[in-house]
C-alpha cells in the first residue's frame, strides 16, 4: 500500500512538471498577460523598450487595445539595443545626437519601432528555413512600417552531424540589408508573440 501511494505521488509530480516553465526573462514560454504586461514584468530587459513605445505613441499596438492590431509579432528590441543606438548615433562632431529616448524624433521612433512589428501571431515554425550559404529562403513578411523582412529558421549541427542541432531564427531587411538574430523565440502572450533579438543588435532603421 505504501509503495502504491509513493507511485501515485511520483506520477502526480511528473504530471505537474509537464507544464513547468522556468521564466528567466527571455526564455521561451507562454504568459497569460498582454505583451505590455509581459514587458512590465521583465524591466531588466524591457523598461527602455516601454519608454520607446510610449514616446512613439504606440502603446495601444502592444497592449492589445488597438482594434486594427489585436495580435502582433514583435521582433523585440531590448534595453541594450536601445542603449547602443543612443551611444552610437552621432553627429558631425562625433557626439551622440540623442542623450535620451525622448530626444529621438517621434516620427523616426515610430517608424523604427513599426519596422520590427508584423501584424498577426507568427511563431518560429511559421517561418521557412534559409537556403544554406545564400541570402535566400525563409518567409517574406511586411512590417507595419512597410518594410519587407525575410524571416528564416537556421539549422545547426550537433556533435559534428549537420542540421540536427538547435534551430535559431533570424531576420533580414531586404532593402537595407540589415540583419539580426533572435536570442529567444516564441514568447507567447495573449495578444501575440515576441521574438527577442540578440543583445548585440543595435536598434536601427530597417
Amino acid at each position: 500500500m505504501k509503495n502504491i501511494l509513493m507511485l501515485i505521488g511520483l506520477l502526480s509530480v511528473l504530471g505537474a512538471c509537464d507544464d513547468y516553465y522556468h521564466d528567466s526573462g527571455l526564455a521561451n514560454g507562454k504568459h497569460d498577460c498582454t505583451m505590455w504586461e509581459y514587458f512590465k514584468s521583465q524591466p531588466d530587459d524591457w523598461d527602455s523598450t516601454m519608454i520607446l513605445i510610449e514616446h512613439a505613441g504606440l502603446k495601444e499596438v502592444f497592449d492589445g487595445t488597438n482594434p486594427s492590431y489585436k495580435e502582433i509579432t514583435f521582433f523585440g528590441i531590448t534595453n541594450l539595443s536601445i542603449e547602443q543606438f543612443l551611444v552610437k548615433t552621432t553627429g558631425d562632431d562625433w557626439e551622440p545626437l540623442y542623450t535620451c529616448i525622448e530626444d529621438i524624433p517621434v516620427d523616426l521612433c515610430r517608424e523604427m519601432l513599426l519596422s520590427h512589428v508584423v501584424s498577426g501571431k507568427m511563431i518560429k515554425t511559421d517561418f521557412d528555413y534559409e537556403v544554406k550559404g545564400t541570402l535566400t529562403g525563409g518567409t517574406t513578411v511586411k512590417s507595419l512600417s512597410g518594410v519587407e523582412l525575410r524571416v528564416y529558421r537556421i539549422k545547426s549541427s550537433y556533435s559534428g552531424v549537420p542540421d540536427i542541432g538547435a534551430e535559431s531564427l533570424a531576420i533580414h531587411a531586404l532593402v537595407s540589408g540589415q540583419m539580426a538574430t533572435v536570442a529567444s523565440a516564441d514568447i507567447e502572450v495573449t495578444n501575440g508573440v515576441v521574438h527577442s533579438l540578440n543583445y548585440t543588435y543595435q536598434f536601427t532603421q530597417l
